[in-house]
């Protein structure tokens, strides 16, 4: 689905929430008991506070808030990359922008059948939710982000807004039938209380929807073993991790997130819980299920779906290598030593006869 077009002559708003101790506008909600303490008032962002969300480091655009890491640039290159992930995420999906689960959910009207809220992380190209919007015309929509990649065209049932989400998520309690968080770990330093804010928003059996493709690669030949015939994209790897686990990003999450949804683990605070108390008592999640993707790095498949997506992954895998000179200036590399890395780098990946996989992986929970 193409993005929805801003004309030359129309300003599309996207919404700025604000820290403010007496007021909480636009919640629908008589009171909200958080995790986070600070309310929130929504205003419009006008343009010229647009520039003031991004710096330039190394000759690319970031977010500006030190506290967020700077894992990916923010911009136009950016957006392009996102509609292209979308794409790819969607095909993998059997054409869905979500698995089978959260499809009958909201294709069902959500947990009551009156049609479902759904909040998104994060927006980015907002092209998720247009087409979300698109496919289920009951559901309502919020999608924040921590930036304002674009211009986005106002919809009757989507909510688009930014601000400090690190903060906490402002939103009421129990107010969600449907959170869908995709390539969130590399955008919070403190991804565990972002899991658990978004365990706070949802409706009790609310479902959540976690997507992610994380930095690494694996071999054709055994996708269980991390790419090493690639030596040059190996080491870039190996580089990207280390400049994120040096930022604050919490790269483990990969690895371990069905635990970290499990209400076994210490970041419930489940200790000193009654198990055969009221359920409410106990946070996490259950039905923990989890399915793995994988993403040809080039279109060398012999099957035409996967063809295709490696024929996309190709192209955003280009570009987030080429957008690699600031991680290697945090490591420690001169300039000189930076630009000699990427040209061998950037012979390596116009190689088609180095292949490999990525993984797209997906959680998906129900609130307890």
């Amino acid at each position: 689905m193409p993005l929805p077009q801003v004309s030359a002559d129309e300003t599309a708003p996207v919404y700025l929430v604000t820290d403010n101790d007496h007021e909480f506008a636009e919640v629908r909600s008589e009171s909200m008991t958080s995790e986070s303490s600070s309310s929130r008032s929504m205003s419009t962002l006008g343009s010229g506070e647009v520039t003031n969300y991004f710096k330039t480091l190394h000759g690319f655009t970031y977010v500006t808030d030190d506290n967020l890491p700077l894992a990916f640039p923010t911009d136009a290159v950016a957006e392009r990359v996102n509609v292209v992930f979308n794409i790819i995420t969607r095909l993998s999906q059997g054409g869905k922008n979500v698995p089978a689960v959260a499809d009958e959910l909201l294709t069902r009207g959500g947990l009551d059948g009156a049609g479902g809220r759904v909040l998104s992380l994060v927006t980015n190209s907002g092209v998720w939710a247009y087409e979300m919007a698109s496919a289920y015309p009951s559901a309502e929509i919020v999608s924040i982000d921590v930036k304002p990649l674009t211009a986005l065209v106002p919809h009757q049932r989507i909510k688009f807004e930014v601000y400090d989400v690190y903060a906490g998520i402002a939103e009421p309690d129990a107010s969600f039938d449907l959170v869908h968080a995709r390539q969130c770990v590399t955008v919070f330093k403190d991804y565990n209380f972002m899991l658990r804010e978004m365990h706070r928003v949802l409706k009790p059996g609310g479902l959540l929807v976690i997507g992610e493709m994380p930095s690494q690669s694996y071999e054709v030949s055994d996708p269980s073993i991390p790419l090493h015939s690639s030596p040059m994209r190996a080491e870039a790897i190996r580089l990207m991790r280390r400049a994120h686990t040096a930022q604050g990003i919490d790269l483990a999450a990969w690895d371990d997130m069905s635990y970290r949804l499990d209400p076994g683990h210490p970041m419930w605070d489940n200790q000193g819980s009654d198990p055969k108390s009221t359920v409410s008592a106990i946070r996490g999640f259950r039905m923990i299920t989890a399915f793995t993707h994988l993403i040809p790095n080039g279109p060398w498949s012999s099957e035409e779906t996967q063809r295709t997506i490696g024929a996309m992954a190709k192209l955003i895998f280009e570009k987030a290598w080429k957008a690699l000179p600031p991680m290697l200036r945090m490591m420690g590399l001169e300039e000189s030593d930076a630009a000699a890395f990427l040209a061998g780098l950037e012979a390596e990946v116009q190689n088609p006869g180095y292949r490999s996989y990525a993984k797209y992986k997906v959680w998906c929970a129900r609130k307890i």
